[in-house]
């Protein structure tokens, strides 16, 4: 953590000057709670980072009061109408534990509200010592808590010296005189009797454990007499109890407040919540109209505070917050039924779904809660209790990383069930192997493994860029081809795919890829841009005889991967008349009319094509490829077959033209056309770049060596250039560095031609020592051959320990290495990576499990 300038915050509010909290909002942050306004502290700081003080609020300037928010604006012009100019200032410059937190020593938004629900007082905490302490928040072992809030304090009131805690009113501003007061005036019976309703059925429930006379004096609105008779009259009843100045609320289980003296219309409270009898029930049993008993059902359950039972105090928030039905609160909280109609007729019951009170449970509330609703967690996420989430749940668990044979699937299945699943559940759960392997085929979550092993395998490896560059793979040439020879073409891609074998791949391509041109055959083959084996092989012979068998064969394996003995046998079965005696393959090459030769050639335009291009072109010509997409017959036109291209003949191949168009031109535009769309046409594309025979310009353009070196540098200087930007680099101290990064601290003559950040980026991917992490907003490198992703990333600058806000972190990312993020993309790479994130709180963690203790940290 860096030092603390003196005179401001430390941590995260380093930019904000001590000196002007005593003109923030800070002091009314409880005070709005108190009478049930929302003034969030993140408010607050907002308000102070902007430079809006009381005194700008007070002004009332229509400028200066448009730059407050709506709610806020409302709830502090509520709290000025309520206390008047003068209180509402002096009560907003009163320091509070809240300005605690800007100290940056570890005190977080839930310590104040912990101090005030256990009735400290800011002035006088530097007496509390720990024992005290200790006692008053429950007795449990807080000293962790107790010294970083002893060490913040003291550093706090160090830091502003003696500086007052009130501000100073402004000059033009009079305090009002108060009106002359007279004789206290008789308190009647029926006044009493409705304060003391409006204390029981309001004030009691929205005051803390612990309160002040004063405080409740405030609510009123009365003098002290009032407000000493309504306290006398509910400590009598056994609601409180209370000295001079502090009250304290007292509580009883749901069993004592049954049998207590106190309860109002004990009868009917009784037949109601204890013997769960209905309105009409309790009428006829009583021989009293229906109409009576709600009523006086209704005003005895007005004068009984929900804070004074431990069951209903315990409940309430939740209560109010979910839609909970009173089986599932019942059964959920192990609770008498009488407590939820109790909270029914004083509350009402929340709209929030009920899946989102999870969280909020204890562990064995948790389990009741999964087994009401026959729920299970899967990833952290509540899902129904059925086959096939509790398959994939299993393979999640034990088969992510390697696949499992079915019958050990079955195995771990059943102990799930077994272990986790109620026992009056179980039976319609159990199955066989073959049904299992049938939802692991249907499922988007399984992949079918070498050997018929099972694997849990996420689809969110499927990104868009990824399938484009798999599509890029199927761009071959027309042929059936063994999934590992596609498997062996980019091994980084499968990597990124989580495609661990060529099993998978096959599935990988049968499930999740849409190719016109794809047919997918038996594992583990599949044919591109052919409809039938035996004809393509047998237009493979035509192309190449006279040829050897072993020879041909041998262009089978190289060309497609296919198995060498699998093709032997088909050839030698099924291929006879083109067999010569001696294992030569022979075959009679196929003619065209003149008429044909000359379509053929009115056709063939452009340098290159790719096959997929003129097969979807010509769809109306059955037998273009048997036919006429040979090399034979494209010979006599001037074209050949090279590497999956169709291409003229004075090229040779693919690859050659993409190399001559490319470095004959100074200043070359990425090419809009088919065959630019395939693996060879970028691996060209890499390898020029390599060599350092063209250097990316910007998005669209490369530029060739040639311009460069009219401008004086060499690929020996080039290369020299490189290493001493990454050197650079290795100076840094950082885990992680991007170009933007370097640029202000960089000597180099190459960096000062000002080229676009991608020019120097594809310079810096060049060097053995860097891996490198593309994002939107450019590269991010590191030191590692190890593979990261932008989720590795994102989860390396999370706090170990606690939440942090997204557009906080997108910023800090910002700053930090010159660059844009996008909050959205942090928020699914973090989730990618097993991170979490808190919609409610709009925070990012590490795991889920820090998001808990986030939540629950005192």
């Amino acid at each position: 953590m860096d030092e603390r300038k003196p005179g401001f915050g430390g941590g995260r509010y380093q930019d904000i000057r001590l000196e002007d909290l005593q003109h923030s909002f800070l002091g009314m942050i409880d005070v709005a709670e108190r009478e049930g306004y929302s003034l969030s502290f993140n408010s607050v700081i907002q308000l102070t980072r902007q430079h809006l003080t009381v005194q700008d609020f007070i002004s009332g300037e229509a400028a200066t009061i448009e730059r407050f928010r709506e709610p806020v604006y409302k709830t502090l012009t509520a709290l000025l109408g309520i206390y008047g100019p003068e209180q509402f200032i002096r009560m907003s410059a009163e320091r509070t534990f809240y300005h605690l937190i800007f100290m940056g020593m570890g005190v977080n938004e839930s310590l104040p509200r912990l101090l005030k629900v256990k009735g400290f007082d800011y002035h006088s905490f530097k007496r509390v010592d720990y024992e005290t302490f200790k006692e008053r928040t429950g007795g449990r072992n807080r000293l962790n808590t107790y010294e970083k809030l002893m060490t913040s304090y003291l550093a706090f009131e160090e830091a502003m010296g003696s500086c007052s805690s009130e501000s100073v009113l402004p000059e033009s501003y009079q305090t009002p005189v108060n009106p002359p007061v007279g004789r206290h005036a008789p308190i009647g019976k029926r006044q009493f009797t409705l304060l003391e309703r409006k204390f029981l059925q309001k004030w009691y429930d929205e005051l803390d454990d612990t309160f002040t006379v004063e405080e409740l004096r405030e609510k009123f609105g009365r003098d002290e007499r009032y407000v000493r008779l309504v306290l006398q009259a509910s400590e009598q009843k056994g609601l409180l109890a209370h000295d001079e100045h502090v009250v304290k609320k007292i509580r009883r289980t749901f069993e004592e407040f049954l049998v207590w003296d106190g309860l109002p219309e004990k009868e009917f409270m009784r037949m109601r919540f204890q013997g769960l009898k209905s309105v009409n029930e309790i009428s006829e049993q009583r021989g009293i109209s229906r109409q009576r008993i709600s009523t006086r059902l209704n005003t005895a359950v007005g004068l009984v505070p929900l804070t004074h039972i431990d069951e209903t105090n315990a409940h309430l928030k939740l209560f109010t917050q979910f839609s909970l039905s009173e089986d599932a609160f019942v059964e959920i909280f192990d609770m008498h039924r009488g407590v939820y109609r109790l909270l029914s007729a004083k509350l009402k019951r929340g709209e929030r779904h009920i899946s989102g009170i999870h969280d909020k449970l204890t562990l064995e509330q948790q389990k009741r809660f999964e087994r009401h609703f026959s729920l299970f967690l899967y990833d952290g996420e509540l899902v129904p209790i059925n086959k096939k989430n509790i398959f994939e749940h299993v393979l999640r668990i034990h088969a992510s990383m390697a696949p499992f044979h079915i019958e050990e699937v079955k195995r771990q299945y059943e102990r799930f069930i077994a272990e986790h699943i109620p026992v009056e559940l179980a039976p319609p759960l159990l199955t066989d192997e073959l049904t299992l392997k049938g939802i692991g085929e249907r499922s988007e979550f399984v992949i079918n493994s070498y050997g018929h092993g099972l694997r849990f395998h996420d689809p969110k490896v499927f990104t868009g860029e990824r399938v484009e560059r798999l599509l890029r793979l199927l761009q071959l040439e027309p042929g059936v081809y063994n999934a590992r020879y596609i498997f062996q073409l980019d091994p980084e891609l499968m990597e990124e795919l989580n495609c661990q074998d060529p099993s998978e791949l096959h599935n990988i391509i049968k499930t999740r890829i849409s190719h016109p041109h794809v047919t997918m055959g038996r594992m583990p083959e599949l044919a591109i841009g052919v409809s039938d084996k035996l004809t393509w092989v047998r237009h493979l012979i035509r192309e190449h005889a006279p040829i050897p068998l072993e020879e041909f064969l041998d262009i089978l394996s190289r060309r497609f991967g296919l198995h060498i003995p699998s093709m032997r046998s088909l050839v030698q079965t099924t291929m006879l008349e083109h067999l010569s005696p001696d294992n030569v393959l022979i075959a009679s090459f196929p003619v065209i009319t003149d008429e044909e030769t000359e379509w053929l050639r009115g056709i063939l335009v452009e340098a290159i094509y790719t096959f997929d291009q003129l097969l979807d072109l010509y769809k109306d010509v059955p037998d273009l490829y048997d036919k006429f997409l040979n090399k034979w017959i494209l010979s006599q036109v001037g074209y050949t077959i090279s590497g999956g291209f169709i291409v003229k003949s004075e090229y040779g191949s693919g690859e050659a033209y993409f190399r001559c168009v490319i470095k004959s031109k100074d200043l070359y535009r990425i090419q809009d056309i088919p065959a630019a769309k395939t693996q060879s046409y970028f691996k060209v594309l890499k390898d020029l770049e390599t060599e350092l025979e063209i250097f990316r310009a910007d998005d669209d353009h490369y530029m060739n060596i040639g311009r460069l070196e009219k401008g004086g540098f060499s690929k020996s200087m080039i290369r020299a250039e490189i290493e001493g930007i990454v050197e650079t680099a290795r100076h840094l101290d950082t885990e992680y560095f991007t170009f933007p990064m370097l640029q202000e601290v960089l000597d180099s003559e190459l960096v000062d031609l000002g080229m676009e950040n991608v020019f120097y980026e594809r310079l810096i991917r060049l060097h053995p020592d860097v891996n490198f992490i593309p994002s939107g907003g450019g590269d991010i490198f590191y030191f590692s051959r190890e593979k990261r992703m932008l989720g590795h990333f994102y989860l390396a600058h999370l706090h170990e320990s606690e939440g942090t806000d997204v557009h906080v972190f997108e910023r800090g990312l910002e700053e930090r290495y010159g660059m844009t993020f996008n909050s959205g993309k942090i928020i699914d790479s973090i989730r990618d990576r097993g991170g979490f994130f808190s919609p409610e709180t709009e925070k990012v963690y590490r795991d889920k499990s820090i998001f808990l203790d986030d939540l629950y940290r005192d």
